[in-house]
């Protein structure tokens, strides 16, 4: 029964992760991206701390079957949230217009993104027009799995989001999450303490992703996966160094102290730097007829990871101990100094001009930077950075020249 419920839960689960980011990033304006994409962060580390305050909670409960019952319960409630609220949450706009639903499309960017006083709302104006231009240009471009590995720019977005995905669970965050009580049982605490201690290290995340989506549109992604991923390194040679250390001993109060406090540390930086800031860069890092696969082949990398390390975990603990964590301190070691070569800045980038940094700047339809409204039409007013010609975007339809646009009114007056 527990493995079928888990298949559905973990199915349903999985599956909101894949979309919750793409969804977020498409709704999201350029500049507050990190911040609202951010938030799925945010809102999974919560997950994760209500299951480890309710796992204390029941811990003390009499009857032994409300201890597993109880927090599995209450995992209820939150799906019946979700299908509560979907009658009143909006389409992604760039979703409806891969399906031709232009004005549905429009409504919703000019409802979302419109600036109070600004009565000609260049800004949402602008990005729809730009978002327009950009599907017209990706609804005929290849839409395949193959796609994604043919083309070289769409070869290196898939590598770097697979390959952050891998590095970012090689950190052993869910190794140290599935198995901290075990771990800090190996450190010398007992079981209260050990539950005491897995909820205030869940804390730990909840905070510092937070900190991680407030920051990230101000210091940019890559200063932060940097961090995220050369700073794990230094916590689980820290962390390596106290078990190898103390932990079989266990009478050294400072040194299993400091095994603990290696391990929040490790979480603050994780948070900071590889979950919240990878969950951002997976959802914007694609271009809108590939977005949806770029994330689940991200979704899906970080879950078979962890899939294999975490069936590995108990055999490697209880055959070479301390020395399991190697395994991660190299591959986070080695990734960082990769990742320092190859990882793209992706702050503030229009959606639509992400093909820029991967070489493939003639994908680019339009550039946000080549729009602007005419003073007194108040008409969006767009050069074409291939032609240089002017149009006059009608914002429905085929543009207007320059000329078309100077004869159309003259008929108007």
């Amino acid at each position: 029964m527990f493995i079928v419920a888990r298949f559905f839960a973990g199915m349903g689960s999985w599956g909101f992760l894949a979309v919750t980011p793409v969804y977020s990033a498409e709704l999201a304006p350029p500049g507050l991206r990190g911040l609202f994409v951010g938030m799925n962060g945010v809102n999974i580390a919560l997950g994760y701390g209500l299951a480890s305050y309710m796992g204390m909670a029941f811990y003390y409960a009499d009857n032994d079957a409300t201890k597993w019952r109880g927090p599995l319960g209450m995992a209820l409630v939150w799906p019946f949230m979700m299908l509560a609220i979907l009658p009143f949450i909006p389409e992604s706009p760039r979703y409806l217009l891969m399906k031709n639903q232009v004005e549905k499309a429009r409504d919703i960017v000019l409802r979302l993104h419109s600036t109070e006083g600004d009565d000609d709302q260049v800004f949402a104006r602008s990005e729809f027009y730009q978002m327009q231009k950009q599907t017209e240009h990706d609804q005929k471009m290849d839409m395949g799995w193959l796609d994604m590995v043919r083309k070289p720019g769409a070869r290196s977005r898939t590598a770097l989001a697979m390959g952050f995905a891998f590095i970012g669970q090689s950190t052993a965050v869910l190794v140290i999450n599935n198995y901290g009580p075990s771990l800090y049982g190996k450190l010398g605490f007992g079981t209260e303490d050990q539950l005491r201690f897995q909820c205030g290290w869940i804390t730990v995340g909840v905070i510092f992703n937070l900190v991680g989506a407030l920051i990230m549109d101000k210091l940019g992604r890559r200063p932060l996966m940097l961090f995220g991923v050369a700073g794990c390194c230094v916590c689980l040679i820290l962390e390596a160094a106290m078990v190898a250390s103390f932990a079989e001993e266990g009478t050294n109060k400072a040194g299993l102290g400091m095994g603990v406090a290696a391990f929040y540390l490790f979480l603050a930086v994780y948070s900071v730097g590889v979950d919240v800031a990878g969950v951002v860069f997976y959802g914007e890092l694609f271009p809108n007829h590939q977005r949806g696969k770029g994330l689940s082949l991200s979704v899906a990398t970080i879950a078979l990871t962890d899939l294999v390390y975490l069936q590995a975990t108990a055999t490697a603990f209880a055959n070479i101990g301390w020395k399991f964590y190697l395994v991660f301190i190299i591959i986070t070691g080695l990734g960082a100094i990769v990742l320092y070569f190859v990882l793209p800045e992706t702050k503030g980038i229009p959606l639509e001009e992400m093909a820029k940094i991967f070489g493939d700047a003639d994908d680019v339809v339009v550039f946000a930077e080549d729009i602007h409204v005419d003073q007194h039409t108040h008409d969006l007013v767009v050069e074409d950075h291939k032609t240089h010609i002017t149009h006059v975007a009608t914002e429905t339809g085929r543009d207007l020249t320059s000329g078309e646009a100077n004869e159309k009114q003259g008929e108007v007056a």
